[in-house]
């Protein structure tokens, strides 16, 4: 289903009524907005709620962080991540994973950003140089 760009305005600016400070998103302000728009039924209803829906889960995204170590990070370990994240953006929940194929070091995921200083990143660059 293709949305039109007006209805791409009127979504951002729904998405906008929804943030806290901080630019957190307010759940209760999301299912208020999602719930009138269910109601009152506007014309396009479903593709705003389509767009609306979409922008919600990118702004939710970008408040989780998922760190993705070959081995299990201690809590030490962690700590020190977690300061160094929440120095750069404040207010964001951690998901911790093991994913052995990494080899070594991490990945941290945060949105569509990524940081990748894995062993296997490494090795993919290093073997895309070679001709």
């Amino acid at each position: 289903m293709k949305i039109s760009k007006d209805i791409q305005a009127q979504a951002r600016r729904l998405l906008r009524l929804c943030m806290g400070e901080n630019d957190r998103l307010q759940e209760d302000a999301v299912r208020r907005v999602a719930a009138a728009l269910s109601q009152k039924r506007p014309r396009h209803y479903l593709e705003l709620l389509t767009a609306f829906t979409q922008l919600v889960r990118m702004a939710e995204s970008k408040r989780q962080a998922v760190i993705a170590s070959a081995v299990p990070l201690t809590e030490e370990e962690q700590a020190q991540i977690r300061s160094k994240l929440e120095a750069r953006k404040p207010g964001l929940r951690y998901d911790w994973q093991v994913q052995p194929e990494l080899i070594a070091g991490i990945r941290v995921c945060i949105g569509d950003e990524v940081t990748d200083a894995s062993a296997r990143a490494r090795i993919q660059r290093l073997s895309s140089l070679q001709p």
